[in-house]
């Protein structure tokens, strides 16, 4: 039992105070029982908790779908005046066996609120019982169902709902149920850093699950049948205007157009996708996959223009002449970052920035080949840089970076891709400058560096070790240290402002400008994210871009405060020892087909094939459906 008056000051939960809804007084969930109110009654408080545990337990197994009826209508009986003093023992045991004997946790974490107020609070069962008492019912309270998986996931998907549609063959259903959080189920599949799975409580038995992997098979049973979605969409006729069309401009434009809305892209670019067209190279994601993906975003009556570019093309104000009520700006971060290099800015022959290096490739621009090339970087856009060099015949690639392999942002099994495809990593150090001769590249400079203390980052900073200077002889060079949005068309646009061009500001709530009516998000807001990131952002978007265009203000939703909270208590424990009698240890998950190395590094095919029908229903018999409830009371 916690009882801690000043959690509602820790958790900030004053800025959640909202119109009709007063503060959180007691908060029941896998922890047990927060009360932040001593005038909650106890046992409302469990008849309320159990009532929403039997309407999420799944029936699945009987000591949690016959358990938590009997529990319920143990409460029920209390709360009547009808209960016996024995009904209190019974309801205890019956929590206990619920825990006990479940399959999922629902059953096996569930109850322990029950418990808890039982055994802290036994006077005030025993009084009501005794009393003969009729405990009315208190609804000012907010439920959530959450899972590891779900709270590590950007965009919130519900991961474990999905999984076991899969693992009983329902793969159409699989895929609806995670449309309903993100348009681009098959682009995740193979392009996200899978957080989730950072989140999978499978891991503290034996490995976590494949959950891209799961996902990705759902999306691709639709792609190859050839399944034609159907949507009922009642049209209000609002234009909205959606800039950019990455993954944050794709999501905003599917979920307004769900709402009804009539959403017109425009995209500088000659192609759909943003970053995910022209930044993600083909061995990752297939053209063919990308445009199905989108067409299934088009299909619901999204509009789109090509070769807009905003403030060169048209202006914003120009939007809302033209009847737009709303704009989002999701121009993505196209530009690369300079550095200072001496040379970069030279116009060598063999020097690209990596986010137009990968840019070139994907539009056929033509790219000279020569021998050796260096990039210079850690992150995923310099592995997918190296991985492409390679394919287009480069015969030695070498990524170099400043700090240890330990420090790379890059995805670990990105990095290890690599190494197996033959690139070679130099750690610990520093491109100073560009060796160049008759305007082409000859190679690069370089300076030695070692591990300092930590800087604000968290890693430890690297540091120059004096007089280590060596040259590398190369044909070509690639920066790959970063990007920044373009916002060259803010220029006339004060009322946009930015974090030293970086970033656009905006409200943290609503993620709107200054300018009434604009909003933006993706990379142009947070600087470079990743697509499930951004497709978090394109889908808060629509909400609050309907909730604006509807009442021209916007309110803290019961969403917002269970984010909120989850945020600061945390869902997952990496150090929980989990023991389940069902689940044998030592599962070790499905390993997905690959193309061999020595017939891909030549070219741009798709690497990764994903799971076979027995593989992805192998590995959703894995998921051991970690739903968890979230109860949220308010002051009465």
């Amino acid at each position: 039992m916690k009882i801690i008056d000043k959690l509602s000051s820790k958790l900030d939960l004053s800025a959640f105070e909202r119109s009709g809804r007063k503060k959180i007084s007691s908060v029941l969930n896998w922890n047990g029982v927060v009360l932040l109110d001593d005038k909650d009654n106890k046992v409302d408080l469990a008849r309320c908790f159990m009532k929403e545990l039997i309407k999420v337990s799944c029936g699945g197994c009987i000591p949690c779908g016959f358990g938590t009826s009997v529990a319920g209508y143990l409460l029920e009986k209390i709360c009547s005046g009808k209960a016996e003093p024995e009904d209190l023992d019974r309801l205890k045991d019956e929590c206990e066996y619920i825990l006990t004997f479940s399959k999922c946790t629902i059953g096996t974490i569930g109850p322990l609120p029950i418990i808890q107020l039982i055994e802290s609070f036994r006077a005030d069962f025993e009084q009501a019982i005794a009393k003969h008492e009729v405990i009315p019912e208190n609804n000012n309270y907010v439920i959530k169902m959450i899972a590891p998986c779900i709270n590590g996931c950007p965009s919130k998907l519900d991961i474990p709902n999905w999984i076991e549609r899969v693992r009983d063959g329902r793969f159409e259903d699989a895929l609806e149920s995670a449309r309903r959080n993100t348009p681009l189920a098959g682009i995740l599949g193979r392009s996200c850093f899978h957080p989730c799975e950072d989140n999978c409580r499978r891991a503290n038995i034996d490995e976590p699950i494949q959950i891209c992997l799961i996902r990705r098979f759902a999306a691709d049973n639709e792609f190859y049948s050839n399944i034609k979605p159907v949507f009922d969409i009642k049209d209000n006729g609002i234009k909205v205007a959606i800039v950019g069309s990455g993954p944050a401009g794709l999501s905003c434009a599917y979920y307004l157009r769900l709402m009804g809305y009539k959403p017109v892209i425009f995209e500088a670019l000659s192609v759909l996708g943003g970053m995910m067209a022209v930044g993600i190279p083909r061995f990752r994601i297939t053209k063919e996959f990308l445009d199905k993906e989108i067409d299934y975003i088009l299909l619901t009556g999204v509009e789109y223009k090509l070769n807009q570019r905003l403030g060169r093309d048209f202006k914003i104000n120009d939007l809302f002449d033209q009847d737009f009520k709303a704009v989002y700006l999701a121009i993505g971060a196209h530009r690369g970052q300079n550095i200072g290099l001496p040379g970069e800015n030279d116009n060598l022959e063999g020097f690209y920035e990596g986010v137009k290096f990968l840019r070139d490739i994907a539009l056929g621009n033509k790219i000279g080949v020569g021998k050796k090339v260096i990039i210079e970087g850690g992150g995923n856009v310099a592995i997918d840089c190296c991985r492409s060099a390679l394919r287009l015949g480069f015969k030695e690639v070498i990524v170099v970076y400043r700090r240890s392999r330990e420090q790379m942002p890059a995805a670990s099994y990105e990095i290890d891709t690599a190494l197996k495809e033959g690139i070679k990593f130099d750690f610990l150090v520093n491109p100073i400058s560009i060796l160049q001769e008759n305007g082409r590249v000859i190679g690069v400079r370089c300076r030695k560096m070692k591990l300092g203390e930590p800087d604000k980052s968290g890693r430890r900073a690297p540091v120059e070790i004096p007089d280590s200077d060596f040259d590398i002889e190369c044909d070509a060079f690639i920066t790959a240290v970063g990007q920044v949005p373009d916002f060259d068309f803010l220029k006339d646009i004060p009322q946009i402002r930015t974090n030293r061009g970086k970033t656009i500001i905006v409200d943290k709530l609503t993620n709107m400008t200054d300018m009434p009516g604009v909003f933006a998000g993706g990379d142009a807001m947070t600087g470079p994210i990743s697509i499930v990131s951004s497709n978090r952002d394109g889908k808060n978007a629509a909400r609050r871009i309907d909730e604006y265009i509807r009442t021209g203000s916007f309110n803290i939703t019961d969403d917002d405060i269970m984010e909120k909270l989850l945020e600061e208590i945390g869902v997952y424990d990496k150090r929980e020892i989990v023991d389940y009698p069902d689940f044998p240890p030592k599962l070790t998950r499905a390993k997905q087909v690959e193309e061999p190395v020595t017939d891909r590094i030549s070219n741009f095919i798709e690497v990764e094939k994903g799971l076979t029908t027995n593989d992805v229903v192998y590995e959703a018999t894995r998921c051991m459906r970690c739903y968890m409830v979230m109860f949220v009371k308010f002051e009465d």
